[in-house]
């Protein structure tokens, strides 16, 4: 199995922009909300690990994103395997919000 790292990582990173956030018309990964996405490729198959967050320790409507994200990243043909991990550090803050992000939210306000 011929299988590039680069490539999946950019799949995943493609379906991450596909995930809109419950109050806000943008992305979860154009707010920033995604800190860390890591492909692995082990024997058993291709594993992708990522550490998201919520814009505050009592928003509730980010961890509604873990099983669309799982969901997302698993039709990827590559991905056997997606691992979501809820981190709290470090704060996110409005300046992760990239600029795209930052030109959609401008645009629909």
């Amino acid at each position: 199995m011929n299988i590039e790292i680069e490539d999946i990582e950019n799949n995943v990173i493609q379906k991450l922009k596909t995930i809109k956030d419950l109050e806000l018309p943008i992305s979860i990964y154009d707010l920033g909300l995604i800190y860390n996405t890591e492909v692995e490729i082990k024997e058993e198959g291709v594993n992708v690990n990522i550490e998201t967050t919520a814009i505050n320790s009592r928003c509730n409507s980010t961890l509604s994103f873990i099983e669309e994200i799982k969901t997302q990243i698993k039709s990827i043909s590559e991905v056997d395997e997606c691992i979501v991990k809820f981190v709290y550090s470090p704060k996110w803050e409005v300046s992760m919000i990239t600029q795209k992000g930052l030109d959609q939210l401008r645009s629909a306000y």
